[in-house]
This record gives structure tokens, sequence and C-alpha cells, in this order.
């Protein structure tokens, strides 16, 4: 298990960058967490490392995915909160080649039984008032 303590932006942006060396086409990384937990910002540091001229990075809540470019892969930026079902997942065509982009999947519960079977989970929790990323 690997765990990082993110009680700042700088630490979180340092997480994320831990983990942007880990990216590669086909790679998919899994927020897990409540609302307000650090998600979004942490996809915004993780696509920011990965492109650093990337500067508005927004939440895909209504679009459901933004699209970035990036040396390593093209980038997905995907949110699951609105979607009702993996049947409605796979009409947006979302679950298509997987292996060619970079995917970051924000509330990801929906689908993750589709997800690759090398997705990186990420575990985002608090704990009183310290904040977690946590990998298993």
């Amino acid at each position: 298990m690997t765990e990082f303590i993110c009680n700042s932006l700088t630490d979180t942006q340092s997480a994320a960058k831990y983990f942007a060396r880990l990216a590669k086409p086909g790679q998919c990384f899994a927020l897990f967490g409540d609302l307000g937990y650090g998600k979004t910002t942490f996809a915004k540091y993780l696509i920011q490392s990965l492109n650093e001229s990337v500067e508005d990075v927004t939440s895909p809540t209504f679009t459901i995915v933004q699209v970035y470019n990036s040396d390593v892969a093209e980038i997905w930026h995907i949110d699951c909160y609105r979607l009702k079902s993996e049947e409605e997942f796979y009409e947006l065509g979302f679950d298509e080649n997987f292996q060619d982009r970079v995917t970051i999947v924000e509330w990801p519960e929906i689908i993750q039984s589709i997800l690759p079977t090398d997705t990186i989970n990420i575990k985002f929790s608090l704990d009183g008032t310290i904040r977690k990323l946590t990998v298993e």
C-alpha cells in the first residue's frame, strides 16, 4: 500500500507528479472518494504534469469527458458522476481504445468492471483533518 498525505495544494501536486511518472498509453487512474476530497484538483495537477502548457483544467462533471494532449499520449479526463449505468458509458463510446490514451476517471464505481486490469486505483479520504491518497 502506498499512501500520500495531501494537506496542501503543494502536497497534492507532488503526489500527482509521482503518478505522472507512471503514465503511459493505456494507463488508467481511477479516483475514488467523496465530494470535495480533492479528486479534480489531483486530476488537474496530473494533467498539468503531463502537459505543462495546459492552464485550465475543469471538472468534466457536465461534459463527462475533457480531452488534453501530452507528449505521453492523449489524456481523457472522465467524470462518471452523472452516469446512470455501465451501458450508458458504452453508448457514449468512452470504453473504446483505453490502450491508446492516459485515462483519469472520477467516480469510477459504475464502470469499475470494465476498467483495464492494471488500473491504478487511488482512494481519497479524510482522517480528521488529514487528507490522504491511498493506493492498494
